[in-house]
């Protein structure tokens, strides 16, 4: 995948209630990085899909709790997707972080998917 061929590529662990919770913390997630994130250029959709990616993962992977012990799994996750360029996981890390950091929050809508067990 090239860095202009990234919105039809999701990884595995995408599902519909993450695209539901991005959906709606899409613009609060960009209004933030606006506000937030560094002034570097990056094509938007690349930003879009790296904010979209931070986000996901936290729901994804709701056990992980610091950057450290989620890093390597978030790079190969991307890496499989086959971004390079200016979409290559060195380029966006930083766009993942800020959204995987900012979707815990109370306003990042990035709960883990509830259990059957959990709605009892």
């Amino acid at each position: 995948m090239t860095d202009l061929d990234l919105d039809p590529h999701l990884p595995q662990w995408w599902n519909d209630h993450i695209e539901a919770a991005w959906q709606r913390s899409r613009d609060a997630a960009v209004s933030d990085w606006r506000v937030r994130g560094d002034r570097a250029p990056i094509e938007w959709s690349i930003l879009e899909h790296a904010l979209a990616f931070g986000h996901g993962a936290r729901s994804a992977y709701p056990r992980c709790a610091t950057w450290d012990a989620i890093q390597p799994q978030l790079r190969a996750d991307w890496m499989r997707l086959g971004a390079t360029g200016s979409a290559s996981w060195d380029q966006i890390s930083h766009i993942v972080r800020h959204e995987w950091q900012r979707a815990a929050g109370p306003d990042g809508d990035a709960a883990p998917e509830p259990t059957a067990a959990s709605t009892l």
